[in-house]
């Protein structure tokens, strides 16, 4: 239903799988898993023992999509299987790539490789089979959405991946040509500026600062909410889908803070990674900090700050507090 459950359904929803993890058939352990991939909610690290320990257990019995599904949920949540688990996952999935089907291919090589990219997890053994396993694929027989997958698997090997394994790949000839097309659509197509782009865009205007919303990167890669053509400087306003809700709290922040329950996702960690490759500087505006200002001057104190400590020059004392008193 794409509802997240509240508090109490939650806690007792986790408890369950706890406690029947032991019997779990693979679809239901990769089910359990993705389920909480798919709403964005990292398990307690009750359930995600639980779930490490089904894992290792019916590895060896899972079915490609199974397999799939379960790597695809790890890395959804960023979270790094254990040496155990990891292991399992290996060689099921060494065992399963021949038989794997379009959607079974781009879900593993995009975990894999966004696990490598975002937690430093060597490549396995088996990742260049997976490869070859998509080669031997029709390209018509892939939707978009899994062709995007595999084109973004392939710049996170070209630019975010090292390792020995990484030089013996050989990709499909489409990669660079449906695949790339497929990617380039979905930026054409999802264009969309929300009030909050078009609040801070409008912000640096009144700076007398030159600003481009949803501004394409010079690779054409990648879509960008807010750029400073001639500072070299791109504004990246993460709304709610950018984090995942930890159940068991995260890092930092003041009690009741967004911060200590809320932490990006590996999806939002690899654009960040790609983007600061591309320009100087890179700069976020978390939906959380954003909504708990209060009043247009304390917006616009608030991005004329994160510009300054950037080192955007010409932002004096004065001229900040110029714009604020409009």
């Amino acid at each position: 239903m794409g509802r997240e459950p509240g508090a109490e359904a939650r806690v007792a929803l986790e408890a369950a799988a706890v406690r029947v993890s032991p019997d779990m058939v693979p679809q239901a352990v990769a089910n359990t898993a993705w389920s909480f991939a798919a709403l964005g909610l990292m398990p307690g690290a009750e359930a995600r023992a639980a779930l490490e320990v089904a894992v290792v257990r019916v590895g060896p019995i899972m079915n490609p999509q199974e397999v799939a599904n379960t790597a695809w949920s790890f890395a959804t949540l960023g979270l790094m299987p254990g040496v155990e688990a990891r292991a399992v996952l290996e060689v099921a999935v060494a065992r399963t790539s021949p038989s794997m089907k379009p959607q079974e291919v781009a879900n593993t090589l995009w975990s894999v490789l966004a696990l490598a990219a975002t937690r430093d997890l060597p490549l396995p053994a088996c990742y260049p089979s997976v490869w070859r396993a998509a080669s031997r694929l029709d390209v018509g027989s892939f939707k978009d959405v899994h062709l995007q997958m595999l084109f973004h698997a392939h710049l996170m090997h070209k630019e975010l991946v090292g390792g020995d394994v990484r030089d013996e790949v050989t990709f499909p000839p489409w990669i660079m040509h449906e695949a790339r097309e497929a990617w380039m659509r979905r930026l054409r197509d999802d264009v969309t500026v929300s009030n909050s782009h078009k609040a801070v865009a409008s912000i640096i205007g009144e700076l007398d600062i030159r600003c481009e919303v949803e501004y394409l990167s010079d690779c054409g890669y990648f879509s960008l909410d807010v750029v400073l053509p001639d500072d070299d400087l791109a504004i990246e306003f993460d709304g709610p889908t950018h984090f995942i809700n930890t159940s068991d709290g995260g890092k930092g922040g003041a009690p009741g803070d967004a911060s200590r329950t809320l932490m990006k996702t590996p999806k939002t960690e690899l654009r960040d990674k790609f983007l600061r490759r591309r320009y100087r500087t890179v700069l976020y505006v978390p939906f959380f900090e954003w909504d708990a200002l209060k009043g247009s001057a304390t917006r616009k104190e608030y991005v004329g700050a994160k510009l300054k400590a950037a080192g955007r020059s010409g932002l004096s004392v004065a001229t900040l507090a110029c714009v604020t008193d409009q």
